[in-house]
């Protein structure tokens, strides 16, 4: 029996365009009505696609599978798929990472969504940070100087503002602000001995923790506002500065989101 290009890719539910590539990558010959010049298969190669179908479920490449049925025995290719099963567990821990990372930033949108303006007083917190500068070159240079060969270091590298406490208190905005990075403990592996060094922790103290949005441009930030009619109500004062760790942004709105942390006396 014979079966057309066409009968054969319904048979197996492939297109046609695939069938020839198998043909032109010379791992399925197609014969050829000598009449018509329409290609026709035969059993053996229906046969052989089944094989050539099966290793490309289990993602081994073309390459691999022209090897396999034209050069391989058992054995290479036992070894060839054991290759190929290291291969699949190398992305299995990579994917494992992605889906640790997508967990954590959506952590943080959410955290955004549900705690902007919302005011607790805490102890303070683990990370340790670091000043670099002034905006707006701080982030080209923060970027220059720690940029990974993937973009998951963002979320490890905070990005971090700090308005000395004075200052917040007369003009409670972002419209001046020091820049830097911040790390949590599991994370500061990723900077070398001697930067680590030049990191700093926040004392022990209270500290009035919130999430703020903020364009930069604003004169009076609402939430700052509304953190220091908190205090004052509640007979606190701004001791230290204020310290706030890049979280998410929404640029539909022209936001950025920080969660913050103001030392209190």
């Amino acid at each position: 029996m014979r079966w057309t290009i066409g009968e054969v890719a319904e048979l197996f539910d492939i297109s046609t365009d695939t069938l020839r590539y198998y043909e032109k990558s010379g791992l399925l010959a197609a014969h050829k009505n000598s009449t018509n010049g329409y290609r026709y298969y035969s059993y053996n190669e229906l046969v052989l696609l089944i094989d050539i179908l099966f290793f490309r479920n289990m993602e081994v490449p073309v390459a691999d599978i022209r090897q396999v049925v034209t050069q391989m025995d058992i054995g290479e290719i036992k070894n060839m798929l054991y290759e190929n099963e290291r291969v699949v567990e190398a992305r299995i821990r990579v994917l494992i990472e992605l889906r640790k990372l997508i967990a954590q930033v959506a952590a943080q949108y959410k955290l955004c969504e549900e705690r902007l303006g919302v005011l607790s007083i805490v102890s303070a917190p683990s990370f340790k940070y670091k000043l670099l500068g002034m905006q707006p070159d701080d982030l080209i240079g923060m970027i220059r100087k720690y940029k990974k060969t993937d973009w998951s270091w963002m979320n490890n590298i905070r990005y971090t503002l700090l308005i000395p406490g004075e200052e917040l208190v007369q003009q409670p905005n972002f419209l001046s602000v020091e820049t830097g990075i911040s790390l949590d403990e599991e994370h500061l592996c990723l900077l070398d001995e001697e930067e680590q060094q030049e990191l700093t922790s926040l004392p022990e103290r209270d500290y009035l923790y919130t999430i703020v949005a903020t364009n930069y441009l604003e004169q009076e930030n609402t939430v700052l506002t509304k953190a220091l009619h908190y205090l004052q109500k509640n007979g606190r004062q701004v001791e230290t500065a204020l310290i706030g760790r890049y979280m998410a942004s929404s640029h539909k709105d022209g936001l950025d989101y920080y969660e913050i942390w103001i030392g209190l006396k």
